[in-house]
């Protein structure tokens, strides 16, 4: 049996891969074993420990067993005199003092790889939104501070429609795209918390229709100050909207304990679905804003979207439709090859097919495969058949720190790019 093909098959590193087996090293295995063309830093990186998931050890790295990240640390040379009151956080361990970027930059060159650049999920130290930028902060319904949980940590997010967050983000993509030969820069900010329960939703049996529309006026979304302003322009009143939307959530029986659709819940309240065109509208909005950004600074730069949440990103606002228009590739961050999910291929493909419908006409959609800790030479070889069967034509691998060699010679063994 042949081979399948993709035209790209890409990876994403750690500034802690680079320094503890060598860049060269790092990216000579990425292409002898999984035939990758294409690689990025995850530039900006949130708090979390590595490898992921928790309670496995790094398989190949010779320093270290595990690293701790830090919050929201960026790992090129930031330029502090381009920022206002928000400039990312550098790192202050072994990490400190290199340009990470730019290391693997001249690498990925000069072996003729695509090379981008990812902002990862947080983009502000949660601990500076707890304390001197509070202000920034999404606001619950009740107007305190919304935090979201991430791998266990809590964090505060900060609020897309503030416009001290908004020149901070469009600081961000201009230092990239002036200062960096990158082939593409990724995205992957989470704009609005999204309980834990709905991450995965569609890889479990009895998960409620009604229970996202119960809970998520309590946990996501953002009520604060500046999103009354932005949604003043849209011509709504956010805190009506509000006061509907509690005195709905509050009604006995609870909305799980009924038999009503999400299609009845929308139509008895209206209020819910203007609360969601508002969230829609407000991540667009801040989507085109940097997709503008880049595109005014170095067109050539490709824009892509790193979709964290597959399940229902329509409740934290990601509307494919709109976003589509804005970035030429997609990756689909779905990560199943680890979980030992009976009919894994089939969920994979559900997933797949729900982003291609979401982002049709989008040029490029990649399907991730999990060369993660518990995945299998044959659960890896199994998404990746379940990726081209639904004629995706493009891989993205997460992620190196944590995956055995075998899993990459497992990709390899299989796929190749044109």
């Amino acid at each position: 049996m042949g081979k399948e093909r993709f035209r790209e098959i890409s990876a994403s590193v750690y500034a802690w891969d680079l320094y503890d087996e060598g860049v060269e090293n790092v990216l000579e295995q990425l292409q002898k074993r999984a035939n990758v063309n294409s690689v990025y830093l995850v530039g900006l990186m949130h708090e979390e420990r590595h490898p992921w998931p928790e309670s496995t050890v790094f398989p190949h790295n010779p320093n270290r067993k595990e690293y701790q990240t830090e919050d929201s640390a960026a790992f090129w040379k930031v330029d502090r005199a381009r920022y206002g009151r928000i400039c990312p956080n550098v790192p202050t361990d072994f990490l400190a003092g290199t340009d990470w970027l730019e290391v693997l930059i001249r690498e990925a060159k000069k072996r003729k790889m695509k090379v981008g650049v990812e902002l990862s999920h947080t983009w502000v130290d949660h601990r500076r939104l707890e304390n001197e930028l509070s202000d920034l902060c999404q606001k619950d319904i009740f107007g305190r501070p919304l935090v979201k949980t991430h791998i266990g940590e809590k964090h505060r997010v900060p609020c897309l429609n503030h416009p001290d967050f908004q020149a901070y983000a469009r600081n961000l993509v201009r230092e990239l795209a002036e200062n960096y030969e990158i082939d593409y820069l990724m995205n992957c900010m989470m704009p609005y918390p999204m309980p834990a329960q709905y991450l995965l939703t569609e890889y479990e049996e009895n998960f409620h229709p009604m229970a996202w529309m119960q809970d998520a006026p309590l946990l996501s979304g953002c009520f604060c100050e500046a999103c009354q302003e932005k949604a003043k322009e849209q011509g709504k009143d956010l805190q009506k909207i509000a006061g509907k939307l509690l005195e709905y959530v509050k009604k006995e029986p609870p909305l799980t304990q009924t038999n009503l659709t999400e299609t009845e819940g929308l139509m008895e309240n209206p209020a819910m679905y203007e609360w969601l065109q508002f969230k829609r509208a407000s991540v667009t909005d801040f989507h085109r804003m940097l997709t503008d950004e880049v595109r005014r600074i170095n067109p050539k730069i490709e824009q892509r979207l790193n979709l964290y949440i597959t399940s229902h990103p329509e409740y934290a606002g990601i509307f494919g439709k709109d976003l589509a228009e804005l970035y030429s590739s997609v990756r689909i961050c779905c990560y199943l090859e680890h979980l030992h999910l009976p009919e894994m291929a089939e969920k994979k493909k559900k997933v797949l097919r729900k982003a291609q419908r979401s982002f049709e006409g989008c040029e490029t959609l990649l399907s991730t495969i999990a060369v993660l800790p518990g995945s299998t030479p044959e659960s890896i070889q199994e998404g990746i058949r379940a990726s081209r069967a639904c004629g995706i034509t493009s891989l993205a691998l997460g992620h190196y720190d944590g995956a055995e060699f075998a899993m990459l010679d497992a990709v390899g063994s299989i796929a190749e790019t044109d």
